[in-house]
């Protein structure tokens, strides 16, 4: 089970893949969830941009370092990465800098990880740090086989 983080989250609720019945076994769908915004994304093994969940799938199948991922549904998701966290060792470079709206509406400007319709981010095990993300994002783990 995932640990969440209770600052950004306070449920997960599990789901099926209802779309491609073959992959129910394969996958714990963890709906409206992304990697955590405080998280360093150290496992991250991958990056993929503007694929659909079906190739999404396709490569976490194929590749044995990938335990999970998260696909992003929504139009946008910007993560500001948040003061004292770490971001230069990264698996994959996710960071850039420059001006964002906070979700209270306050401008804010530094290092954010910006992510849109179709990108997916690949991790292995070790900081499974999940975070809410209604409507924007939904989380993938594998099943041990």
């Amino acid at each position: 089970m995932v640990t969440l983080n209770p600052v950004q989250a306070n449920t997960i609720v599990s789901g099926s893949i209802q779309e491609k019945p073959e992959l129910k076994n394969n996958y714990e769908l963890h709906p409206n969830a992304a990697q955590s915004k405080g998280s360093d994304y150290h496992t991250a093994v991958r990056v993929e941009r503007n694929i659909t969940r079906e190739e999404a799938l396709a490569i976490a199948d194929n590749d044995p370092e990938i335990d999970y991922f998260f696909y992003v549904k929504g139009f946008m998701m910007v993560l500001e990465v948040p003061a004292g966290v770490p971001y230069q060792n990264e698996g994959v470079p996710l960071v850039q800098h420059g001006n964002f709206i906070f979700d209270n509406g306050r401008p804010g400007q530094g290092a954010m990880r910006v992510f849109r319709h179709g990108d997916v981010v690949f991790f292995k095990k070790g900081d499974e740090a999940i975070g809410t993300a209604p409507g924007l994002a939904d989380v993938y783990f594998k099943r041990p086989q």
